[in-house]
Formats: structure tokens, sequence, C-alpha cells
């Protein structure tokens, strides 16, 4: 290299050198301006993350032990049935659901029909319905597919398989029942053949 060379390097490096260090007051008057609602922003952010962390922590605590009074409910734990009615969960509608199946609870049915779980509800006035063979209520748009399948079956149950493969047209293709309806529709029919033979 020769000196003009040399020496226009060093201009340059310097005018870089300067560039920078004007760049770097220029940042650190903007900060010492700035820091203490840049600390706070930082801190702030740091405390969200922890409080949000810990609140997962507590719900997932909760849901947990929700989860194992429900078990013990439904072994018969008496303590642990009214912990959960006291909790005022959504399990203890479902606990109280199961019990009122396994022993065709109509007047527990007719309550739980009330209950804020919207899918317990209408499975409560469904049941309800079916075990008082109200076909009415089964065969409505408000107890839905699974109201028109248990209309079907209590049709079915009384010979009437015409009407109850008109009650089950009604179930969409696309519905997660269908292929219990189509089922129901086949024993229906294999019904009709056994009742001519």
């Amino acid at each position: 290299m020769s000196l003009k060379q040399n020496v226009d390097f060093i201009k340059e490096e310097m005018s870089n050198d300067e560039k920078m260090l004007e760049s770097l007051i220029r940042f650190e008057g903007w900060f010492k301006r700035y820091k203490i609602p840049l600390i706070a922003l930082l801190i702030g952010i740091v405390v969200l993350a922890f409080g949000y962390m810990g609140n997962n922590y507590y719900q997932e605590n909760q849901q947990q032990k929700l989860s194992n009074l429900y078990e013990e409910a439904l072994k018969g734990d008496e303590n642990a049935i009214i912990s959960l009615k006291n909790s005022q969960s959504r399990l203890y509608d479902l606990y109280l659901f199961q019990k009122a199946l396994e022993s065709n609870d109509k007047e527990t049915l007719k309550k739980l029909e009330s209950c804020k779980d919207p899918i317990i509800a209408q499975f409560s006035k469904s049941q309800n319905a079916s075990l008082n063979q109200d076909l009415n209520t089964l065969d409505s748009k408000e107890s839905g597919d699974f109201g028109y399948l248990q209309a079907a079956f209590l049709e079915i149950q009384a010979s009437k398989s015409k009407e109850a493969k008109v009650i089950l047209s009604k179930i969409q293709n696309d519905s997660p029942i269908r292929d219990f309806a189509n089922a129901l529709e086949h024993l229906s029919i294999q019904g009709n053949n056994d009742v001519k033979k």
C-alpha cells in the first residue's frame, strides 16, 4: 500500500470510529432520558410473565384437585361429594348426571335440565324424555340428534319401524352419531323381517 492509501485508510477508520462514538453518545443520552421507564417496562414484563406462569400452575392444580374429587365421589366418598358440590364445578353436575343415569332418577334429571353446562342440560332433558317415553320432546330439533336417536329407539321398541326410519332420517350425514342411526335403522329393518317370518 502506498502512503496515500494508508492515510486515506486511517482517515476512513477515524471517521467510522467518530460515527460510532457519536452514535454511542446519542444512545447514552437517550438511555439516560428513558432509563426509568425502560427499567419499569422490563420489570413489568417479568412480573407479568411470572404471574401468567403462576396462574397457569394454580389453574392446573385446581383442575387436578377437582378431577381427584370427582373420582373419589364416584367411589362413594361423602367428603369428596360435599367438596365437589361446594366447588360449584361442572364436574358436580356431571357426577349428578351419572348417578341419575345409573338409577333412572327422573327428579335429578329434571333439575339438571337447567344446569350451567349446556351438554349435560340437553342430555338430561333427552334422557328424562326417554324415561317418560315423551316422543314429542325427543323428536324435536331442541333435543338434537341424540333425542332423535332415542325417539327412534322407542319407536322400534313399539314395533313402529316406519316411524323410526322417518325420525332417523332427520339426523344429518355429518353427525357424529350417524353411524349409530344407520345401525339402528338396520336393526329396525331386521326386526321387521323377523316379524314377517
